[in-house]
C-alpha cells in the first residue's frame, strides 16, 4: 500500500521551526509570488475601507450600510456552511452595528465586530476555497485552475490574517507565521503544482489548525487584557474576545461543548469583571485534548482498516491540536515537555503511516500522558496513588484489575476526581454520578446503566459494578465514557484524558 511520507518531513520541519527559528527572505509584493486576483483584492479593499470610515469617525449608519452593500451577502454564503445552533457572522456583525447605531453599543465595539468578523468570514472563506474549489479542482487534474483558486486563497491569508498571526506571536513567542509562510504555504504551492492531492489533504490540515491556534489565541489574549484596561475601553476588548472565539468555536466545540459553550458564554456577558482568566485558560485546553483524543483514535482506526491516507489526515489533525496546545504545556510543564510530547506526537504519525498501529497507540499513550497532567488523571493499578492533572494524590484503596473480565476497577472516588458527584443509596445500593447536568445511575452486579431516569442500552457496561468490603468499585474505561472521558492503557498504567 502506498503511503505519504512527504508530510510527515512537513512535520518535523515544522518542529524544527518551533524549537530552532526559521528565516524567510520577504519579496518586496507578495512573499509567496503569487498573482493577485482583482475580485478578491476588491473585497479586501472594502475590507480597508470600512475599517477607515470607522477611523473618519463616519456615522454608523453610514458604515452599516457600506457594510450591507459590501459584505452582507458574501457573508450569507458562508454563514449558510455554519451548522445550526453555532454563531453566525452577519448574526453578530449586524447586531453589533444595529445597537451601536441605537446608541445601545458604542463605535468601538461596533469596530471590533466589523474588524473581527470580517477576519472570522476571510478565514472561513479561505477555508472554503481550499475545500471547494482547490481540492476539486485537484480531483480533476486541474493543476491550472487549482493553481489560480490557491492563490485566491493565499492573497487573502496574506493580506487580513497574516498581521493578526504576527501580532499572537509577538505575545505568546509563537512562530506560527515563520511556519505557515515557510513551510505550510510553500509545501501547498508545491503539491497543487505536482498535483499531489494526497499530500495537499495533509498539508491543508496545518493551515487550518494553525490557524485555529491563531484565533484561540487571540481570544486568549482578551480574557487576560479586557479586566486590566480602562472600564471605558473593556466592552471593545469583550467584543474582540467574542469575536475570535466565535471563529473556532464549531471546532473547539468538538472537543468539549460544555467548555466552548463556556468561554463563548463569559465574553458574551461584555462584563470585563466576570472573566475568569484560569477557568478559560483550562476550559480551552479540555477542549484541545478532546480534538487530540479524537483525531488519535480515529487515525488509528483508519489505519486498522488499511485507509492509508484517511488515517494519516487524522494524523495530522490531532497532531496540529497538539501543537495548538503549546502555551499550554510548556507554561505549566515546560518547554522539554511541549518538545517531547510533539516528538511522540511525530512518530505517532510515522507509525500511522507506516500501518504500524501497535507503535501507534505506544506514542499516543505517550502524548496523552503529557496531556493527563493538565487535564486528567493517572493511576497505575494496584496502587493507592492518583494523580489528577499533574498533582498526585493518595486515596484508602487502591485499584484492581478483575482477572476474569480483564476490567480495571476503581473505587467511587476516582469519578469525584474526575470532577463528578457521587452519592450511594444504601437502600437500593444505587450509585449515583451526576457530571456536567447529566445524571447516571449504577447498580452492583448489573450491567445496565440509566441516564437521565432511562435506561441506556447502548451504554450498558461492559463489567457490572463490584461491592467488595463495603466499597463500591466502578469500571474505570466504561464510567469515564458515560461522562466525556476516554481511558488509554500501557504496561499496568492507566489514563484518563476529557
Amino acid at each position: 500500500m502506498r503511503t505519504k511520507f512527504t508530510a510527515l518531513l512537513t512535520v518535523l520541519a515544522l518542529i524544527s521551526s518551533v524549537f530552532f527559528g526559521l528565516s524567510s527572505a520577504l519579496a518586496a509584493d507578495s512573499k509567496y509570488a503569487i498573482t493577485a486576483d482583482a475580485e478578491v483584492q476588491a473585497q479586501i479593499d472594502a475590507f480597508a475601507a470600512i475599517k477607515k470610515m470607522f477611523d473618519d469617525s463616519a456615522p454608523l449608519a453610514d458604515i452599516k450600510a457600506k457594510y450591507e452593500e459590501k459584505f452582507k451577502t458574501q457573508v450569507a454564503a458562508i454563514d449558510a456552511t455554519i451548522a445550526e445552533g453555532n454563531p453566525k457572522i452577519n448574526d453578530n456583525v449586524l447586531f453589533f452595528l444595529d445597537a451601536a447605531v441605537k446608541g445601545d453599543m458604542n463605535a468601538a465595539q461596533a469596530k471590533q465586530a466589523v474588524d473581527k468578523g470580517l477576519q472570522w468570514y476571510f478565514y472561513f472563506l479561505t477555508k472554503s476555497m481550499f475545500s471547494k474549489q482547490v481540492r476539486p479542482a485537484l480531483e480533476a487534474k486541474d493543476t491550472a485552475k487549482a493553481k489560480v483558486e490557491l492563490e485566491k486563497a493565499i492573497q487573502i491569508y496574506e493580506q487580513v490574517l497574516e498581521p493578526t498571526v504576527v501580532k499572537r506571536d509577538a505575545k505568546f513567542k509563537t512562530k506560527m507565521q515563520d511556519e505557515l509562510a515557510t513551510v505550510v504555504i510553500p509545501s501547498l504551492q508545491k503539491d497543487v503544482a505536482a498535483g499531489d492531492l494526497d499530500n495537499y489533504k495533509l498539508h491543508y490540515q496545518m493551515y487550518d489548525k494553525t490557524l485555529i491556534k491563531m484565533f484561540s489565541y487571540a481570544a486568549l489574549t482578551y480574557a487576560e487584557v479586557s479586566p486590566t484596561k480602562p472600564v471605558a475601553d473593556q466592552p471593545a476588548a469583550m467584543t474582540e474576545g467574542y469575536f475570535f472565539f466565535s471563529s473556532v468555536y464549531s471546532y473547539l466545540k468538538g472537543g468539549s461543548a460544555a467548555d466552548a459553550d463556556y468561554i463563548l458564554k463569559a465574553f458574551a456577558t461584555g462584563k470585563a469583571s466576570e472573566l475568569d482568566l484560569a477557568k478559560i485558560k483550562t476550559a480551552m485546553n479540555r477542549a484541545m485534548i478532546g480534538k487530540v483524543r479524537e483525531y488519535v483514535l480515529k487515525a488509528a482506526d483508519y489505519a486498522s482498516q488499511g485507509k492509508s491516507i484517511e488515517a494519516q489526515v487524522y494524523a495530522m489533525e490531532g497532531n496540529m491540536f497538539l501543537a495548538a496546545q503549546e502555551v499550554f504545556i510548556s507554561e505549566k510543564l515546560g518547554a522539554d515537555a511541549y518538545t517531547a510530547a510533539v516528538l511522540n506526537g511525530v512518530q505517532f504519525a510515522k507509525a500511522i503511516a507506516a500501518n504500524d498501529v501497535k507503535t501507534a497507540q505506544a506514542h499516543t499513550f505517550q502524548v496523552m500522558k503529557t496531556l493527563a497532567k493538565l487535564n486528567g488523571l493517572s493511576f497505575i493499578i494496584g496502587t493507592k496513588s492518583v494523580e489528577v492533572n499533574g498533582v498526585k494524590n493518595t486515596i484508602t484503596n487502591a485499584s484492581f484489575a478483575n482477572a476474569k473480565t480483564n476490567r480495571t476497577l476503581v473505587p467511587t472516588r476516582y469519578a469525584e476526581l474526575l470532577g463528578a458527584t457521587v452519592t450511594f443509596q444504601p437502600t437500593t445500593k444505587k450509585i449515583v454520578i451526576n457530571y456536567n447536568g447529566t445524571t447516571t445511575e449504577l447498580l452492583p452486579n448489573e450491567a445496565a446503566v440509566t441516564v437521565n431516569g432511562e435506561v441506556n442500552a447502548e451504554k450498558k457496561l461492559d463489567q457490572p459494578v463490584v461491592a467488595l468490603k463495603g466499597v463500591s468499585y466502578i469500571p474505570m474505561r466504561a464510567v469515564a465514557n458515560l461522562i466525556g472521558y476516554e481511558a488509554f492503557y500501557a504496561k499496568g498504567e492507566v489514563l484518563i484524558v476529557k
